[in-house]
């Protein structure tokens, strides 16, 4: 079996927690987590996997939404910037290399992984966003700064938020937003 990385988040606007896990495959790499989320009063579950290949780029990408019952995506990416769901090329998202899960930290290492920015470099990316709840896809501005050795700073439109990350390149601290209080494992 390959390396895992494992990392709890919890939310420190909206009442929420996020389990994660990375793991090597075969072919890359595999996101996975389990959000549990309150948004305007109501609670919600998100289970979520993602597969990347060994530059980091999204290959394949599921998010199940479970609140007043459940909702799915299934999306296929060619590592290139061309993504389908269902068999439907979807052309809003085209030249996209990484997604965006809207209230996930986890996300956030694809392109600090696939880009290997240097000190000082800031490099704009446009994401695939996946908006939650409602599942709808469309695309997402947003750049990254690298600060110092383990720092970040993201934005996308007027958001700003600096991102303290791991060796692995994984979120510890999301702005104000999100915080691990607990990890383990290594990527390499």
């Amino acid at each position: 079996m390959g390396k895992r990385r494992w990392i709890l988040w919890q939310g420190l606007i909206a009442p929420s927690m996020e389990r994660f896990v990375a793991a090597r495959t075969e072919n890359g790499f595999q996101l996975s987590g389990l959000i549990l989320q309150a948004h305007q009063d109501d609670p919600y579950v998100v289970r979520y996997a993602i597969d990347v290949d060994e530059a980091w780029r999204t290959r394949a990408v599921q998010v199940q939404v479970e609140n007043d019952g459940e909702h799915r995506i299934a999306l296929v990416a060619d590592g290139e910037g061309v993504w389908s769901r269902d068999g439907e090329q979807l052309p809003a998202v085209d030249r996209c290399l990484d997604v965006d899960l809207e209230w996930s930290p986890s996300t956030n290492t694809l392109p600090i992984r696939r880009l290997g920015l240097a000190f000082a470099q800031t490099t704009v990316v446009t994401a695939a966003w996946v908006r939650f709840p409602s599942l709808k896809l469309q695309p997402l501005e947003q750049s990254y700064e690298r600060l110092d050795e383990r720092r970040y700073r993201y934005r996308s439109g007027r958001f700003t938020a600096d991102l303290a990350v791991d060796d692995d390149g994984v979120v510890l601290q999301y702005g104000v937003n999100w915080k691990a209080v607990a990890t383990s494992g290594e990527l390499g």
